[in-house]
């Protein structure tokens, strides 16, 4: 009988601690949720905090693209990432947390006998989006699998397309990615889970017209 091993949040959210130094609880949803729930309830003065009924959570963006998906091992994910290779195929990039940086060119022109600088702004950066992540196996044994398939998108060297409820906000439609950084973190003692750390850069189609 085949058997699927499912980890449990505050599991995961420990090993995320102990591999990248801070606590990153965004994938893991439901157990954020229950945290919620309790203050609530526990700091409540007066009546104006009464909550009667509980919205319905909106499952998409106003982009359309989803805010949860499940992981290898069944459990609840937010703000899944998808890569997507230049067939189509897609890969779940596994319990990730993410963080985008953009940045405006600007260039500054020193005013004489005047206080401060001209500014005229030139362009805007790519954006620089950093992918923390854990691959859990689900057999208890090495992820290799998943590892792999990771190794061969940076073999690729190739622009891939992405999808993610913040990165659809953010940047433009026919704009890929690239990997720029792919990095594997030993956890001691856990052969049957790989950190993995990924910094990626978006990438812009052009058109060059030569006439």
């Amino acid at each position: 009988m085949e058997q699927q091993y499912h980890f449990r949040e505050h599991d995961l959210m420990e090993i995320f601690k102990s591999v990248f130094g801070y606590t990153a609880p965004p994938f893991l949803f439901s157990l954020q949720n229950k945290v919620e729930n309790a203050l609530f309830k526990k700091s409540k003065t007066s009546e104006e905090y009464e909550f009667n009924t509980t919205g319905e959570r909106r499952e998409y963006n106003m982009h359309s693209v989803p805010f949860y998906a499940n992981n290898a091992n069944g459990n609840e994910m937010f703000l899944p990432i998808w890569l997507i290779r230049p067939d189509g195929s897609r890969l779940l990039l596994q319990n990730t947390v993410s963080s985008m940086v953009g940045t405006t060119i600007i260039k500054e022109e020193i005013m004489v006998n005047r206080q401060g600088s001209f500014k005229e702004e030139i362009s805007l950066s790519d954006w620089d989006m950093n992918v923390k992540g854990l691959i859990v196996s689900t057999d208890l044994d090495y992820p290799d699998e998943m590892v792999y398939e990771l190794g061969q998108l940076r073999k690729m060297g190739t622009a891939l397309g992405i999808e993610n409820a913040r990165t659809s906000l953010l940047i433009e439609d026919d704009e890929k990615v690239v990997i720029k950084r792919l990095r594997f973190t030993e956890i001691k003692g856990m052969k049957h889970i790989q950190a993995f750390e990924m910094d990626l850069i978006s990438d812009n189609t052009f058109s060059l017209i030569i006439e």
